[in-house]
């Protein structure tokens, strides 16, 4: 199980940077890249898997921090859902830009995401 994690926390991780390596790779025109899209997918999908990984670790006597987790849902659906947008605004209109407010809402977003996952105590709480 313990292989499984840190698997899951790699690719949790790969995620966060593949999001913000796509963002200040466009950042002279910001749009929301391909990867920034798959990225937030990746972010998604393991970041649920970790949590209930988390929920089948947990000893006795233990919970985990389901006020962390329920936040950290809510920024990797706001992500997914504006690079999605932006994605799709992107491909309707390839020679506007009109994705760079979604690829900075998008990198804003993640950002909070990175915050909340340093600064607010750990996923399981003795």
């Amino acid at each position: 199980m313990e292989i499984l994690r840190l698997i899951l926390v790699v690719l949790h991780l790969l995620g966060m940077a593949i999001i913000i390596g796509g963002y200040f790779a466009h950042i002279k025109a910001p749009k929301v890249s391909p990867g920034m899209l798959h990225g937030a997918y990746l972010q998604l999908v393991t970041g649920i898997a970790l949590t209930g990984l988390a929920e089948a670790m947990v000893d006795e006597g233990e919970a985990v921090n389901h006020m962390k987790i329920g936040i950290k849902v809510v920024l990797a659906l706001a992500v997914a859902v504006l690079a999605f947008l932006g994605k799709r605004r992107e491909k309707a209109n390839p020679d506007q830009g009109t994705s760079a407010g979604m690829a900075h809402a998008t990198a804003i977003a993640a950002l909070l995401a990175v915050i909340v996952a340093v600064f607010v105590p750990g996923t399981v709480l003795a």
